[in-house]
């Protein structure tokens, strides 16, 4: 008796675990749709039913997992901010690296995920809910961990290897870079012109740690 008890209660498990992960794997398979035809096409032009129909999920499992709309657009905001804050913390400049070089590696570094699909997404999400005022609000506080992070990062990789008030301010010139990166790409901005502001600002960064050092 008590050995049938313990197989119901394994395959009882196994039944939970293997519904847990369809469950899981239907949320990310959602949430992959959602980020992409939003940023394909706007959040505007996007709608719950086509999201489920691009998983391959019908409208009734994507309420399941996003009771609304907002509540949708919140959770791929985490995913994407999610995926970012992975990115900073997978990345430090090698140990060799010193001086204005360690601060050309970094912001090489951040030029990338600035021009990443999901660093764009993020800013498109963060654009368009600017019209709802309560989601503004939501949308940003889910912003401002992976804002510290950033300094978090600039800081951790520049610590001890130029003066802190230098780190400081290429921070601030780094961080608005990106933020202004992002935004014109969202204003139809030709890549070709953020390529050169970006190549631009790198060397007037550059120059200014270098006469401070």
């Amino acid at each position: 008796m008590a050995t049938r008890e313990k197989i119901e209660k394994l395959g009882t498990g196994r039944i939970r675990r293997s519904q847990e992960e369809r469950s899981a794997t239907s949320r990310a398979g959602l949430l992959d749709s959602a980020i992409r035809l939003m940023r394909e096409r706007g959040i505007a032009a996007t709608s719950m039913s086509e999201i489920a129909a691009d998983a391959n999920l019908t409208r009734g499992a994507i309420q399941h997992h996003f009771s609304s709309r907002e509540e949708l657009i919140l959770a791929a905001v985490r995913e994407l901010d999610d995926r970012l804050s992975q990115a900073f913390e997978s990345y430090s400049v090698p140990d060799g690296v010193r001086g204005i070089d360690r601060v050309a590696a970094l912001f090489d570094q951040v030029t990338a995920l600035t021009v990443s699909p999901d660093a764009i997404a993020v800013y498109d999400l963060l654009s368009a809910s600017r019209g709802d005022p309560a989601l503004k609000d939501r949308t940003l506080e889910l912003q401002r961990p992976l804002t510290q992070q950033f300094r978090e990062f600039w800081r951790r990789n520049l610590d001890g290897h130029i003066p802190a008030p230098l780190i400081e301010t290429s921070l601030e010139i780094t961080l608005m870079m990106s933020e202004g990166a992002a935004m014109a790409q969202l204003l139809s901005q030709t890549s070709a012109a953020i390529d050169k502001t970006m190549a631009d600002t790198r060397i007037m960064l550059l120059e200014f740690v270098r006469v401070r050092l």
